[in-house]
């Protein structure tokens, strides 16, 4: 695991500055602690930052093939390299380390761009090809591993985080005013658009070329749709947990101690089963749980659950304890490693947890992805619950349901079910984080905003995502729309940049693609049967687990966000949002933000959009006004090793 970066220049004499591509790495040095390279050739300049986990002593970048003409950098783990290996060193490659990303290299040399779809593994890699003056860029199927770059005059950079951008002479942190709103509609900011004027996101299963100043991005891989499936359950089941521990078994690969966030659900301790039946070294285990007033915050304390799994698996087990008290403090830190603004409160207990998992181990597995993949969130129940609302004639449905939904009291639940329950589904699911819809919206932009703004449609963005096809179901079309538009920029974006903060790799078994393609083939009454969501997954992994670790109720992986917006956390947030510094921006009518802040009910929606604004504020803090400036590395020329000339 790794941080990578470079600049390519379009001028065939041009070579990047040293003292550029140093800065470059040193923003970016937590990500990789344990080793630093450059390179340098007319054309092109490549950085990296190195997390040592596989060949330790041997496995230095940037790394060239056995002539020098091809470069690569490469943050990520190749899950398949001694597959990979073995066959090209058959055909006569000669190979310099154990690495697992010199593969890449020789892959490269054989198949060319069509090297990526041999390649399983998380990924975010720059490729310099000499000979035809081309940079390529590529990024993992599923967007694991994030990937940025910006277009100056004759030239084109690029990094694994933003910072190493802002650190380059040229790059201004200005606001992209346009992507405000995608990031109140969904509480990220969808790809390519960042919150940065121009700096953008390379998406998932995109590759990207830069020869002779001219860019092509084209898409490698797109998550395939189900056809009509006569598939039998009890085979796809066991297929399913063959493959599941195959693919454990591939991503327990290290050199160094593994541990697992383990919250006691079924996702981690679905790993924790596979990985205790494959590894031969003690686990190490991580857990964490709120608490108010040194008690346990209710509904947000699974530390028993997950003390009951450690003991039965004998891992070496670890507790943290969060209160509201660590919150003021940590969110500054947090927003300032995840580079752009989520209004995901995930994001504090994975700080956190991170924290100390990286006192003990290197590598961790994660249950991410579990959920869009299998249908574990419970509104992906809404379709089967509509069909119970199509039995009715259509007059009497339209007429009725109409009706209900104007006189639905605010607030109480089920009114935007009502509202939505006759429409199609790609025109009201937006993913399980949508935060203020359009009308909100128009009632909360300032006269500023709002003309910026102006004809912009973030949630028409988002239907283009849905698949094409009446013969797909609303489930399949949601979990389609999830794993290829939220998850990346929500769910793997805080995965990767919260975890890299404390030098800790996040892997993520869930999401290897061979899982992903293999449950997405799978017909939908094996995700949902009845109202057990997660229904194959259950099916398959029954005989491996503890007796009620099934049937557990799902809490999820979240903090009391709502609660601490109207309690403990509540004159913090009043204090950020109704400061002079953030009315001057202008951007929200005061007396709006003010509203939300004296409505105290305890609806998660209302929570949801003051944290998704106490985010922003704060993330505007910090990278535009310059409250928290990168420091300026401690160029000494003549102690950097410089491969190339």
């Amino acid at each position: 695991m790794c941080g990578i970066g470079g600049i390519a220049c379009a001028g065939a004499d041009e070579v990047p500055p040293v003292g550029q591509l140093t800065a470059m790495a040193w923003a970016m040095a937590h990500r990789g602690p344990d080793d630093q390279g450059l390179y340098r050739q007319p054309g092109i300049g490549l950085c990296f930052r190195r997390l040592s986990i596989i060949d330790r002593q041997g496995g230095h970048q940037p790394i060239g093939n056995e002539d020098g003409s091809i470069w690569l950098v490469c943050n990520g783990e190749i899950y398949n390299h001694h597959k990979l290996r073995r066959e090209l060193q058959a055909r006569g490659h000669v190979f310099r380390s154990r690495s697992d990303v010199e593969v890449v290299l020789h892959l490269y040399e054989e198949k060319g761009l069509d090297c990526l779809g041999l390649l399983r593994g998380m990924f975010a890699f720059a490729l310099w090809d000499q000979k035809r003056r081309r940079l390529l860029l590529a990024r993992d199927r599923l967007g694991i591993k994030p990937l940025y770059y910006t277009v100056l005059p004759g030239k084109i950079c690029f990094a694994s985080e933003i910072k190493p951008l802002l650190a380059l002479p040229g790059v201004e942190a200005e606001v992209n005013l346009e992507a405000i709103d995608s990031f109140l509609t969904f509480r990220f900011v969808p790809a390519p658009l960042t919150l940065f004027k121009g700096i953008v996101k390379l998406q998932p299963g995109h590759y990207l070329t830069y020869c002779r100043g001219k860019i092509r991005v084209k898409r490698y891989w797109d998550l395939p749709l189900p056809a009509t499936s006569t598939m039998n359950e009890d085979a796809s089941a066991a297929y399913l947990l063959a493959l599941l521990q195959e693919t454990v078994r591939s991503h327990l690969q290290a050199e160094t101690p593994v541990g697992l966030f383990l919250s006691g659900g079924l996702d981690s301790s679905v790993l924790l089963a596979l990985a205790a039946g494959e590894s031969s070294a003690r686990l190490q285990t991580f857990s964490l749980g709120f608490t108010r007033g040194d008690r346990p915050h209710q509904g947000f304390w699974e530390l028993a659950e997950a003390r009951r799994l450690a003991r039965y698996y004998a891992t070496e087990h670890h507790e943290i304890e969060v209160s509201p008290g660590d919150v003021p403090g940590a969110l500054a830190d947090i927003i300032w490693q995840l580079e752009e603004p989520l209004g995901d409160p995930t994001i504090i207990p994975l700080y956190f947890i991170s924290r100390e998992a990286a006192l003990r181990v290197k590598v961790v597995l994660s249950g991410e992805g579990a959920d869009e993949i299998f249908a574990g969130y419970e509104v992906y129940l809404q379709p089967w619950q509509r069909t119970l609302l199509h039995l009715l004639p259509l007059p009497l449905k339209k007429n009725l349901l109409a009706s209900l939904a104007t006189r639905w009291p605010a607030g109480l639940p089920g009114k935007n079910f009502l509202r939505r329950a006759t429409l199609p589904v790609e025109a009201w699911y937006r993913g399980v984080g949508l935060t203020f819809n359009e009308g909100e919206k128009a009632n909360l932009y300032g006269p500023g905003l709002k003309q910026v703004i102006t004809g912009l449609e973030p949630e028409a963005g988002a239907r283009a995502y849905f698949p094409s096809g009446d013969y797909l179901s609303p489930l399949e079309k949601m979990l389609y729309f999830d794993t290829k538009y939220w998850l990346a920029d929500d769910t793997l974006l805080k995965a990767d940049k919260l975890t890299m903060a404390c030098s800790l790799e996040l892997r993520v078994p869930f999401l290897d693609h061979q899982v992903v393609e293999y449950a997405a083939v799978l017909p939908p009454n094996f995700k949902i049967r009845g109202k057990v969501l997660k229904y194959i997954l259950k099916k398959a992994v029954a005989d491996i687990l503890p007796p009620g670790v099934i049937r557990r109720q799902k809490l999820g992986f979240t903090a009391p966000i709502t609660s601490w917006i109207n309690n403990e956390l509540h004159a913090f947030a009043a204090a950020v949002l109704q400061s002079q510094q953030f009315r001057r921006r202008e951007y929200f009518r005061p007396e709006v933000v003010e509203g939300l802040l004296k409505d105290t009910r305890p609806h998660p929606a209302r929570g949801r959009q003051i944290f998704a604004l106490l985010v922003l504020e704060l993330w505007h803090r910090l990278f535009i006004d310059g409250e928290r400036q990168l420091a300026a590395p401690p160029v000494d020329t003549e102690q950097i090793v410089v491969e190339g000339i």
